[in-house]
């Protein structure tokens, strides 16, 4: 998501695990403010309400988990509390906001995991596929963030083990051109973009510039430009009275049918029916 404008205190079913990916963000909870720098990442428990306040624009990735699930899938991967920071193991966590500082590099690594996540249920896969999947995506996650977790002194006992990589693997310039080119996306959304004139504007053919950008970022370069798409028109219809149609035009949608859709296939409601129904849990908690 990408915030410009404070929210209400909300409360959600689920636990969330808020990531900021760039700007500044005040995160208020019954507990006080927590502030997350770009790198830095809060969870909170089921039931306990939080309001966000942008400073004055943040991009953030917010993971919602049934919690049962979050602390058995994580006492699993932590069989062994004394090896866990304080606090940081399901056995001491109580549900309070735990503020943890992962890392940028980190979280951009993380990044095409949560990407391939929230596009699961947005195709015909059967729930045992994506459940299988989620598990599996989840787990490479965590094994990403394993120093911020684990203590230093274990950390350090684990890399004593050889390897067999000792130097890089990856292209540096293959990287920049995609980087180059989730760039364009990202800044140049309305244009009506094709994966042939991706691939001219960043000097790769098709087929290159496929393959790296899944790499990189977990899904095709289309694909990728639908997510971004999506994450901006969804801040339009929450932060602006815009129209559905001029909101779809803005970011590069001409037919806001597709808009609605792929809205509705992500919230399950279409922008007007989010427009008009208040958060179930906002008017508790206002004030």
């Amino acid at each position: 998501m990408v915030r410009t404008i404070p929210t209400n205190r909300a409360v959600f079913v689920h636990a969330k695990i808020v990531h900021a990916m760039a700007g500044t963000v005040d995160i208020e909870t019954a507990q006080g403010t927590s502030v997350l720098l770009p790198g830095m990442s809060l969870a909170l428990g089921s039931g306990r309400w939080c309001r966000i306040k942008p400073q004055p624009r943040v991009r953030l990735w917010t993971v919602y988990i049934e919690e049962d699930l979050l602390r058995r899938c994580m006492a699993r991967f932590f069989p062994d509390p004394d090896r866990v920071r304080a606090g940081l193991h399901p056995r001491d966590w109580d549900g309070r906001p735990i503020v943890m500082s992962p890392g940028l590099p980190v979280l951009h690594r993380v990044e095409p995991i949560w990407r391939q996540l929230s596009v699961l249920r947005d195709g015909d896969l059967p729930p045992e596929v994506v459940a299988v999947r989620s598990i599996e995506l989840f787990a490479r996650w965590v094994g990403i963030v394993l120093p911020t977790f684990v203590t230093s002194e274990h950390m350090a006992e684990e890399s004593s083990f050889r390897t067999p990589i000792e130097g890089r693997l990856t292209d540096s310039s293959a990287i920049g051109q995609i980087g180059k080119a989730t760039r364009l996306l990202r800044e140049h959304m309305e244009q009506p973009w094709t994966a042939s004139g991706l691939a001219r504007a960043v000097a790769l053919s098709r087929s290159q510039l496929t393959r790296l950008f899944v790499i990189r970022t977990g899904i095709a370069p289309m694909r990728f430009l639908t997510e971004v798409r999506l994450t901006e028109f969804t801040r339009l219809i929450e932060e602006t009275d815009l129209s559905v149609a001029l909101a779809a035009r803005k970011v590069g949608w001409r037919d806001a049918r597709v808009a609605s859709s792929w809205f509705s296939r992500r919230y399950g409601a279409t922008p007007s029916q989010y427009r008009t129904k208040p958060h179930p849990h906002c008017a508790n908690h206002v004030g």
